[in-house]
């Protein structure tokens, strides 16, 4: 009786030490206390109705630095290659030296390319330029999620396909507090969105953009839980060391 009544008060210890100390840890507010952080709904990141999206599709993304193409020309192989833009905004390329990259589409680099080698060495030449590795497109994913980091998105992309994209959430995750940081003309607004109604149907799923930042909290009552039973099974295991 004295061997169990002293695991019974060491594991009460356990959860008060356990309660004291998740007190001090309950989870911080996300990046969106910034104060140039504007904090507002999730509408402010649904598309206005007719409105067309600048972040459509990789066809209509503009270049920067730092991005890489890979460049295919047709029947001609060992023009074939990827390519840096570098600081300077170009690509260098055999034959033609330096085309002017950054701040244009694939398109118009793919019409610049070929109007290059039309010029001096072919008849008609077929261009193709993709985005093999693009900045602009990049997003990062943080907190409660299985694989936090960056991830570069293509074409159109909802919140739940990250999301996915970052193998999903964590037992401790709080789906109903995802929140998306966004740069816009007017700065950086910051809209806290319910991902468990989105998966339930009974919310929209808004567009993520290139250069977002997306951040799960997690459950504080979870995570208490979790933190709780870590500590008794300690205390099951200190009582064969003190019975």
């Amino acid at each position: 009786m004295g061997s169990l009544a002293g695991s019974g008060v060491l594991a009460t210890t356990f959860i008060a030490l356990s309660c004291a100390s998740l007190a001090g840890c309950a989870p911080q507010s996300p990046p969106m206390a910034s104060a140039d952080v504007a904090v507002a709904n999730s509408a402010a990141i649904q598309p206005q109705p007719g409105a067309a999206s600048a972040h459509a599709s990789t066809s209509d993304y503009r270049i920067m630095s730092g991005d890489v193409l890979q460049i295919t020309v047709f029947q001609v192989q060992d023009f074939n290659r990827e390519a840096q833009v570098d600081a300077g905004g170009n690509i260098v390329l055999p034959l033609i030296g330096g085309v002017p990259a950054a701040g244009k589409t694939v398109h118009e680099v793919e019409s610049e390319i070929a109007g290059r080698l039309r010029a001096k060495y072919l008849q008609n030449p077929q261009v193709l330029v993709t985005i093999k590795d693009a900045v602009g497109l990049r997003v990062s994913v943080q907190g409660a999620v299985k694989s936090p980091g960056v991830l570069q998105i293509r074409g159109d992309t909802t919140l739940t396909t990250v999301l996915a994209q970052a193998q999903g959430f964590t037992d401790t995750a709080d789906k109903s507090s995802v929140l998306v940081i966004r740069n816009t003309d007017q700065g950086r607004v910051a809209a806290k969105v319910d991902a468990g109604a989105i998966l339930a149907g009974s919310a929209p799923d808004p567009p993520i953009h290139g250069g977002d930042m997306i951040v799960v909290d997690d459950s504080f009552i979870r995570t208490a839980g979790k933190d709780a039973l870590t500590l008794l099974s300690g205390a099951s295991a200190l009582k064969f060391l003190f019975p």
